[in-house]
Order: structure tokens, then C-alpha cells, then sequence
């Protein structure tokens, strides 16, 4: 039942009361967790405790494409700022419509969001240590890499080439309410390989996904601040043709997030 308090709120957010089947409650409801529900949840925890094999996979979370050519990375490099510099200077920018950063930026952006240090672990909490998480990048822009498409191997710290050459209309239809100068020349997509995380935790993977996507957008757009690069996270984008340009499938692979990357026009 409804609080009227509730009933208000709705109208003003949805235009009247929400359908009983609203999916967004739907999925929040599943995805709580319960006393009288904990131990038929934690078959996936037990399962991943008893099998060495599960374990040994978990640790190696990342895709990885043979048959791709490769883009090697410098090795990652950010000035000593103190964290609370970088709170304070962190803004969405706007303007992006300058060059590409360089590949050097590229690679320590990167590396802070993603990347995997000398103990196996990533800058980023992940629920269990499973990683659920890809990066891939489009820089539609000269200044950089090459334009084209690209997907980050944290594991080697290098890019996969998915595509090279002109991507930017593409990806202009792909995430088409920002205007050119807000897309910017470089676009990191943060997707989720989401049964890395579901088969222990169930749908509460799922939220620990989504989270985890805002830790690593967070990494990543630090990163840029201590690095001086106009950096905006952007919603709008349209997830099935983000996952046609990447060659995702939107199910087994799906697009959670998108950070914008560029450089002011007068830097």
C-alpha cells in the first residue's frame, strides 16, 4: 500500500501512479536482499568457495580477442596531485571540441579507471573481486590514436583494434541529443559482462555492477581532472547501437555507461 505522501510523488514524476508491473520497482524488489532468502542466494557464493577451476577464472576477468591487432600503451603516468585538489577541480566540462588527448593520456586514464596493478586487483571495488566490467573506447578525432574503435585489455595494459578509420558519424547516431563539441573526441563506454557477478550473487549482481560502473566513471574522470582534460559523463546515449558498433550482443555484454574525454579548443 502506498503512503498518499508516495501517491503525490509519483504523479508529479511519472504523470499519475506508476503501473503495479513497473520493471524499475520490479527489479529493485527482486534484487533486495532477505533472512529468508540469504542462504537460496548464496549458491552461487558456495559453489565459487568449492571450485578452484571458478576461482581461477574469476581472477582472469577480462575478454580477450586473438585474432586482433594490438595497440601498445605507454606505461601509465599521472602528476602527483593531492586528492583534494582534484575533488575541487573535477567539473563536467562542456566544450570538448578540441583535439584528441594523446595516447600517453589515453593510456593513464585508462590504467586509473581500469587497469590492472601488480597484485591482480583493479583501482575500482568490484563486489567478490569479480570484475564484471569493459572498457571500450571511439575516438571519432585526430590528436590521439588513430580514429576508430578500440577495446582496452587491462590485463596487458594495451587496445585491441576493433576498427580503424572514421567512426564519428556512427557514433554521432549512436549518442545523438549532445551536440559535437559535448561528445568529444574520445568516448569511453564502460559495459558489463554481467553473469562474471550473477552467477554468485544473483540480481543483486546486477546493482553491483551498475555501482561499480560509477566507481570506475568516477576513476576516470579524476583521472582526466589531474591530467587537465575536459572530461563529462553522458546518459543519452542509444545502448543497442553502442553494442552494434563494439559488436555486442546487449545481452551477454551490454553497455552501463559512457564517459566523454577531450581537450579545450584553445589548450
Amino acid at each position: 500500500m502506498r503512503s498518499r505522501s508516495t501517491i503525490r510523488t509519483a504523479a508529479l514524476v511519472y504523470g499519475g501512479e506508476p503501473e503495479l508491473d513497473d520493471p524499475a520497482e520490479a527489479f529493485h524488489a527482486a534484487s533486495k536482499l532477505w533472512p529468508s532468502t540469504a542462504l537460496h542466494d548464496a549458491r552461487g557464493a558456495r559453489a565459487l568457495d568449492a571450485s578452484p577451476a571458478l576461482q581461477e577464472a574469476a581472477g582472469r576477468a577480462v575478454r580477450r580477442h586473438s585474432q586482433r591487432r594490438l595497440v601498445a600503451l605507454p606505461a601509465p603516468a599521472l602528476p602527483s596531485t593531492p586528492f583534494c585538489d582534484l575533488v575541487a577541480a573535477r567539473r563536467s566540462e562542456r566544450d570538448l571540441s578540441g583535439t584528441a588527448p594523446t595516447l600517453a593520456e589515453l593510456a593513464a586514464v585508462l590504467f586509473a579507471a581500469h587497469g590492472v596493478r601488480p597484485n591482480g586487483r583493479r583501482p575500482a571495488p568490484s563486489g567478490g573481486g569479480l570484475y564484471p566490467l569493459e572498457l571500450h573506447v571511439a575516438v571519432t578525432r585526430e590528436g590521439g590514436p588513430e580514429p576508430g574503435l578500440y577495446h582496452y585489455d587491462p590485463s596487458r595494459h594495451v587496445l585491441e583494434i576493433v576498427r580503424l578509420g572514421p567512426v564519428e558519424k556512427q557514433v554521432r547516431e549512436a549518442v545523438p541529443p549532445a551536440p559535437a563539441d559535448l561528445a568529444g573526441p574520445v568516448l569511453v563506454f564502460v559495459t558489463g559482462v554481467l553473469w562474471r557477478t550473477r552467477f554468485k550473487y544473483g540480481l543483486r549482481g546486477f546493482r553491483f555492477a551498475l555501482l561499480e560502473a560509477g566507481h570506475v566513471g568516477q576513476n576516470l574522470v579524476l583521472a582526466c581532472a589531474a591530467l587537465g582534460l575536459p572530461a563529462v559523463p553522458v546518459g543519452a546515449y542509444f545502448d543497442g547501437l553502442v553494442e552494434e558498433l563494439f559488436g555486442l550482443d546487449g545481452v551477454d555484454e551490454t553497455v552501463l555507461h559512457a564517459v566523454a574525454v577531450g581537450r579545450s579548443p584553445e589548450a
